[in-house]
């Protein structure tokens, strides 16, 4: 018989069946109980449930057909009944002329503990990925109303002259030779009697209700912006002169709901329609333009529609 006592590693020594002859003293101390209680018992005794499976499937057929195995990871059940991690060497030999398995056990407490530490990092990897993903879109949700608001009239909720250029140059980007805009500049006529004989808050609340009937008269491709003070502005890409006066007249309709402190309001209109130009300075022009028929519709009576020749 090997004198197993002397090797520094619990070994064990079982039949081909799995049943075991003997233990060495490394191993009852993983095991405890003494070594006669053992003999004749099979190796399923000695393992938790999980590992007694594996062995049943795929431990013993490998040793049946390959005559060994190395680094299989198993749990035995300790002598307090924990379980104890442990990595698994077997060989199929001849010992004294009878068949057996010899078997050494290396205890893997650290590489448990080392796994456990790499499952808690991986957790704790995922939990901070998710918390980064949703600080980041947070971040984007805030750079996105940021950028809104930059675009933004605060008091209106329109767009605003930046806005406007922006629509603009995408629209001269995208369209080419034969296509045309349009542009309508509305101003409200005596704004200014409003805030000097019912101050500035009922001013504010008749901006308001004057940029939400701008809103319904444009059309869905429209931009309508807050030019500034009473000044606003309708933008109408791919539209002619004829398109934008229909614009022009709901303009007038929907704002003839609009009552203030004052009484009704009206409006001027300078409507301005031009074929596409590649020109930095296309919507400049335009809104010079369109301001001029402002002027003369004031001029003219006001509460009416100019077209700029």
């Amino acid at each position: 018989m090997l004198a197993v006592d002397d090797i520094p590693c619990a070994v064990m020594i079982t039949d081909l069946q799995g049943h075991i002859v003997r233990l060495n003293r490394e191993f009852l101390a993983l095991v405890g109980a003494e070594e006669a209680s053992w003999q004749g018992r099979s190796v399923d005794a000695l393992l938790t449930p999980a590992s007694r499976i594996f062995s049943q499937t795929h431990l013993f057929p490998t040793l049946h057909h390959a005559a060994v195995v190395r680094e299989i990871y198993l749990h035995l059940v300790g002598a307090d009944g924990e379980p104890v991690p442990v990595m698994v060497n077997a060989v199929r030999k001849r010992n004294e002329g009878v068949d057996t398995i010899i078997w050494a056990f290396f205890v893997a407490r650290e590489r448990s503990r080392f796994e456990a530490e790499l499952i808690r990092a991986r957790a704790d990897a995922q939990s901070l990925a998710q918390r980064l993903a949703a600080s980041n879109a947070q971040v984007e949700e805030q750079n996105r109303h940021l950028s809104e608001l930059s675009l933004s009239d605060p008091l209106t909720g329109l767009k605003n002259r930046r806005a406007l250029e922006l629509a603009a140059q995408q629209w001269q980007l995208r369209e080419g030779e034969g296509a045309a805009a349009s542009l309508l500049m509305v101003d409200v006529d005596h704004f200014k009697r409003i805030n000097d004989l019912h101050g500035h808050p009922e001013g504010d609340r008749a901006l308001i209700a004057v940029a939400r009937q701008l809103q319904a008269s444009a059309r869905g491709t429209d931009l309508v912006a807050r030019y500034g003070g009473e000044e606003f502005v309708i933008w109408l890409p791919d539209a002619d002169a004829q398109a934008a006066a229909r614009v022009a007249q709901r303009v007038h309709e929907h704002i003839e709901r609009v009552r203030t402190a004052a009484g009704h309001i009206t409006v001027s209109v300078g409507l301005v329609s031009g074929p596409h130009e590649a020109a930095p300075d296309f919507l400049a022009r335009l809104v010079k333009r369109a301001d001029e028929a402002v002027y003369a519709a004031k001029s003219q009576g006001r509460n009416r529609t100019v077209t700029s020749p």
